[in-house]
Parts: C-alpha cells; sequence; structure tokens
C-alpha cells in the first residue's frame, strides 16, 4: 500500500470543481465512513462475507470521489476477501482500513 490515504492534490481539485456540492458530499463522508467501517469489523467478527463485500466496496468506490485513493486502495484489499467469499481479513489488511479512514476523517472534518 503505497499511496497516502488522501492525495491533497485530487482533494483540493475535486473541491475546486465541485463548489458547493463538495461540502454535502464531505458531511456524508464524515457520517458515512465510521458506519461502514463498524460494519465491516462487525462482519469479520460474525464471518459474513457479503456485508464485509458491501461495506468495503461502499469505501472504496466514495472514496474516489473526494480524492482518497489510498483509502480506497486498503478498502479494496479487504473488498476482495468478501469477494472471493471469506470473512478473513489480514489483522495488517484491516488496521491499514482503520488508518486510512482516520486520516481521512481528520482531513475532512478540517474542511467543516
Amino acid at each position: 500500500m503505497s499511496q497516502p490515504a488522501m492525495d491533497a492534490a485530487a482533494f483540493a481539485e475535486m473541491k475546486e470543481m465541485m463548489g458547493d456540492t463538495f461540502n454535502d458530499i464531505v458531511s456524508l463522508s464524515i457520517e458515512s465512513l465510521p458506519r461502514q467501517l463498524a460494519a465491516i469489523e462487525q462482519a469479520i467478527k460474525t464471518r459474513d462475507a457479503d456485508t464485509l463485500f458491501n461495506a468495503a466496496h461502499k469505501i472504496k468506490s466514495s472514496s474516489g470521489t473526494i480524492g482518497a485513493f489510498g483509502l480506497a486502495e486498503r478498502a479494496e484489499a479487504v473488498e476482495l476477501v468478501g469477494r472471493n467469499g471469506s470473512a478473513d481479513v489480514d489483522d495488517a489488511d484491516l488496521q491499514a482500513l482503520r488508518d486510512a479512514v482516520d486520516e481521512v476523517l481528520a482531513v475532512l472534518q478540517k474542511e467543516i
């Protein structure tokens, strides 16, 4: 995982391009990222590969909208586990996802 969780240049570009809509996306991301991460953690505990896949996919997909390409990369690693019908996420991959979510949330919260 080579990228930082948030690509600062992409974030700035998206902010400029989207204008006021960007604030709505930031607010939605601040609200949804913790819920999606909690769903992933619960899916791992309950061994629910479908929920794992869906929650990780949502994080991956929405991250690109705000320039969080590193977060998307980490979510994809978890998503692939669920896609393969498993919920056995490597501890290091889960921690990398948690750290990336925290990093992105810190950046987003400065925007509000």
